[in-house]
């Protein structure tokens, strides 16, 4: 990539600065970034082996252990609070449910929607004039968004992945549908590991 370079000539200089004005706070992270430029050039983005989700499920076991004060046989605690949790959360009658939940929600007029929308809807017949529009939507325990892209289903026995993008996510005679693009795969990137897309312009209705 063309802008690792400038990247590397960033982190080292962030290094000299810490190192220069602030040396009493200088942590091994602080060396560690500028290995980023070399690591991404020979594993691609950084978040193909970021551990956020790892420390979003450690941060409980901290605050947990800070808070119980065990020092006898902290593991034993960490476990069995944690299991007891589980249990709670799996106890509810409505975990296992399959429901439908939308977030932040909003009506819009059919003339506030762009031509091709406006076409889609014609073809398909659909004389509505208002619209309850949502930003993202909880569907059968997966989570939609608006402006995102989907895997629609997977194609030939490659199982070449068929994807959208999600222009808005309406609610049309009482079943919220997705108004999508269809992206067309160009290629694959073997060093990144992910497909390379482009636009279509065809518009299409999802339930």
């Amino acid at each position: 990539k063309s802008w690792l370079p400038y990247l590397d000539s960033l982190t080292t200089r962030f290094q000299s600065l810490m190192v220069h004005h602030l040396p009493q706070v200088v942590i091994s992270k602080v060396h560690f970034v500028t290995e980023y430029s070399r690591v991404i050039g020979a594993n691609g983005p950084a978040t193909h082996f970021w551990c956020m989700r790892f420390e979003g499920k450690h941060l409980y076991f901290k605050q947990l252990a800070i808070r119980s004060l065990n020092f006898k046989n902290p593991a034993f605690t960490l476990i069995k609070r944690h299991q007891l949790r589980q249990c709670l959360m799996l106890s509810n009658k409505n975990y296992y449910n399959i429901f439908t939940e939308t977030i932040s929600l909003k009506t819009i007029k059919y003339s506030q929607l762009s031509i091709p929308v406006q076409r889609l809807f014609k073809q398909n017949d659909i004389n509505q004039t208002i619209f309850d529009e949502c930003k993202r939507i909880h569907y059968k325990n997966v989570v939609i968004m608006k402006q995102s892209v989907f895997i629609e289903k997977l194609l030939y026995v490659e199982e070449e992945p068929r994807f959208v993008y999600i222009l808005h996510l309406l609610n049309i005679q009482n079943t919220w549908k997705a108004v999508v693009e269809h992206l067309q795969v160009v290629g694959f990137n073997e060093k990144i590991w992910s497909y390379e897309v482009e636009f279509r312009g065809t518009l299409d209705l999802l339930d």
